[in-house]
């Protein structure tokens, strides 16, 4: 099987841009497609050994192999859970997803393996389908980038052409688009006259003609004709930069919903993690066992 044809340019996007690990050129061709959607894969599949689990219990010749298999849940599910939860936990951030791991695992020392499991299981799959659906929402952006070109023609004073990085174009050069390439920069037509297809940017369903005078955006897609354009906005200040800025910003911005459930969510696990611990040093004092199935740890972990 032959790698990828590979170069200094294609490692620089892939970074640069953030993008998914199915696109990285270090894979061999068709390798990227096992990683797409990997927590969710490993998700179910622990959910269907967590199943295989549960049934062969029954059978006392099966019940090493159901144990092995118990295990495996743990691993594939309850890893990374830990070590979110670790991580969650080394910055004072006690959450849901802490409380959630605890009990999962506390849940093995009252004979409860299955149900921790479980709990382990429906987290990661929710989880995973979370990330799912984020990847597919970053995808139009993820996309949008990939149309900025990284080069830009410029025309020079004795009318010869050179390639240079847009970062290097400064505003008032020449810039030359051919036919069936995505315009860098934003620009004002000089001279020449071609249909562009702004589908990508602006929804418009049919190309739109532009000449002489008419502005163009960065990332507009000519279709029939040679453009030559004036610059009018440098990279980081073209309407295709804007539109990932704020596209990208609204994403990130939580609604108010969801922060006040992220407020309520650090509260609740806050106080259920301290009544299970008050009830398991307290309940002794009033003549409650602490260990045993009837004992205050028992009682403690169980809530």
């Amino acid at each position: 099987m032959e790698p990828l044809p590979i170069d200094a340019a294609r490692f620089e996007t892939f970074f640069a841009l953030g993008s998914p690990v199915e696109e990285s050129p270090f894979l061999f061709s068709g390798e990227g497609k096992i990683g797409k959607n990997l927590f969710l894969k490993a998700s179910l599949f622990s959910a269907l050994l967590l199943l295989l689990s549960f049934l062969t219990s029954w059978h006392p010749s099966l019940l090493p192999f159901s144990y092995v298999l118990l295990l495996l849940v743990y691993i594939i599910s309850g890893t990374p859970a830990l070590i979110g939860a670790l991580e969650d936990l080394s910055l004072l951030n006690v959450n849901i997803d802490v409380l959630m791991t605890l009990a999962a695992y506390s849940s093995i020392f009252i004979g409860g393996a299955y149900e921790g499991g479980l709990l382990l299981v429906l987290f990661a799959v929710s989880g995973s389908l979370e990330e799912m659906v984020s990847s597919k929402a970053k995808g139009a952006i993820q996309e949008l980038k990939t149309l900025t070109p990284k080069k830009a023609l410029v025309l020079l004073e004795d009318g010869k052409l050179i390639e240079r990085a847009v970062e290097e174009v400064p505003v008032g050069s020449l810039i030359v688009v051919r036919a069936g390439e995505y315009v860098p920069l934003d620009g004002e037509v000089v001279e020449g006259r071609s249909l562009l297809n702004l589908a990508h940017l602006t929804g418009e369903a049919e190309p739109i003609a532009k000449g002489k005078n008419d502005p163009v955006p960065a990332g507009a897609l000519t279709v029939d004709g040679t453009l030559t354009l004036l610059v009018t906005h440098s990279s980081i200040d073209s309407t295709l930069s804007k539109i990932i800025k704020l596209v990208t910003e609204a994403e990130e911005k939580k609604p108010r919903l969801e922060k006040w459930f992220d407020r309520f969510s650090t509260r609740y696990a806050l106080t259920i993690i301290l009544t299970a611990a008050a009830t398991t040093l307290l309940f002794p004092l009033f003549g409650l066992s602490f260990l045993g199935r009837e004992g205050s740890l028992y009682r403690s972990l169980a809530f």
